[in-house]
């Protein structure tokens, strides 16, 4: 499993427009080299690389990057390449595993200064007769084409973040039953300070100390 970066008690909470103004945008026009990096460590341990279009399952890939560590709602974010249906045609593949990433919506703009940064779609995993149909949900944050320089190309690279879809049927009767079940520490349960990091500069150079 893939060292989980951020300590108990703290969340990355990264707005739409964090996301694809500066976590995107720095990853498809930053310079990349020994001495130059768009991101820090603990950034790069937040925003990771994964290829959610590819044969690993949704929740093969949540396991993998800690999402079993993390609390409900929360989401991992991962820097994807998105892969076409054919050479020349202009659909994209949507199959991850043995299922699918079905749209739900035909995006949403993402704005900053009154003009428009990015594109969001939101998806959820569809894989009929499995029991982890619906469980998933992501979200696929695009940069606006006018803001890439002349003759530039983005190389179909997207954000996308993904967490479970705790309205679907299925998770809610198996958060029931986690909830329901006593714990042998219920009654010594301490409630540990939250820490929250909701902008990029607080995380620029930041030590996570909890």
């Amino acid at each position: 499993m893939v060292d989980f970066p951020i300590s108990v008690g703290c969340r990355f909470l990264p707005t739409d427009k964090e996301l694809v103004s500066y976590y995107l945008s720095n990853k498809l026009f930053m310079t990349h080299t020994e001495t130059e990096q768009p991101f820090n460590d603990l950034e790069k341990a937040l925003v990771k690389e994964c290829d959610l279009y590819g044969s690993v399952e949704p929740w093969e890939v949540w396991n993998l990057y800690g999402g079993d560590h993390m609390e409900n709602g929360q989401a991992l974010y991962f820097f994807v390449r998105l892969k076409k249906v054919s050479v020349n045609g202009s659909r994209i593949c949507r199959r991850v595993g043995s299922g699918t990433w079905a749209g739900e919506d035909s995006g949403d703009r993402i704005m900053a200064a009154g003009n428009v940064v990015g594109f969001k779609k939101r998806f959820r995993y569809e894989n009929h007769g499995s029991p982890y149909d619906g469980d998933w949900v992501m979200h696929e944050f695009a940069i606006d084409s006018s803001l890439l320089r002349q003759h530039q190309k983005p190389d179909n690279i997207v954000l996308c973040r993904m967490k479970r879809n705790l309205l679907s049927k299925k998770n809610k009767f198996k958060q029931y039953c986690i909830n329901s079940e006593p714990s042998k520490h219920s009654k010594i349960a301490v409630q540990q300070d939250i820490q929250v990091f909701e902008s990029k500069e607080e995380l620029v150079g930041y030590k996570i100390d909890v």
